[in-house]
């Protein structure tokens, strides 16, 4: 009984794998990979200092040199491509030329698991740059409008204030209703009949 049951448990885990270790070709890049860098494309178009704004934390996140991102623009790479080369170089150390002449802008996906980098922590970085991309841009956008205000001070009201306050309070409070009746059933406190 021992003997059969370890059995159909190995053939079951065997017919189950197979199918993962058969197919031999590398994983589709991964949806959430993809919407990422299509994302940093949009990230970067949305106004006129987007590009500036990843460039500036291309250079603070990865390191990456000014030549690397005047190469990459001037061979039309988008964003989103731009981005994870820098990635990339900053885990491998190849030039950006270098991974052209890879072709790693074909396939990002292959490219990474190839040069032996884990394409699940490429995936993760990518999108806490993205957001770090998104917040920068957030904080500016919010920095401007702050600047754009003009803040009046308001006079001192005084402890007068303290009190209309504290009427305003007590008008909310409801006259006292008991929340819960309690029955007498059968004790008497001491001194009732």
């Amino acid at each position: 009984m021992r003997i059969e049951t370890f059995l159909g448990l190995l053939l079951t885990t065997f017919v189950f794998s197979f199918p993962l270790f058969g197919s031999g070709g590398s994983p589709e890049p991964s949806a959430a990979f993809r919407t990422t860098i299509a994302m940093l494309n949009r990230e970067a178009s949305l106004d006129v200092q987007g590009s500036i704004r990843l460039a500036e934390l291309l250079q603070k996140e990865f390191g990456t040199r000014e030549e690397e991102l005047r190469w990459a623009s001037k061979q039309s790479l988008n964003w989103g491509e731009i981005v994870v080369m820098a990635y990339i170089q900053a885990t491998t150390g190849k030039s950006f030329r270098d991974m052209a002449q890879e072709d790693a802008v074909a396939d990002f996906w292959s490219y990474a698991e190839n040069a032996g980098m884990s394409r699940e922590k490429m995936a993760h970085s990518l999108e806490s740059f993205l957001k770090r991309a998104e917040r920068e841009r957030n904080s500016r956008i919010f920095d401007r409008l702050r600047a754009s205000r003009r803040v009046y001070s308001l006079p001192d009201l005084g402890s007068g204030f303290g009190l209309f306050q504290e009427a305003l309070d007590f008008r909310r409070i409801d006259s006292p209703r008991p929340t819960k009746i309690h029955e007498a059933g059968g004790l008497l406190a001491k001194g009732e009949k």
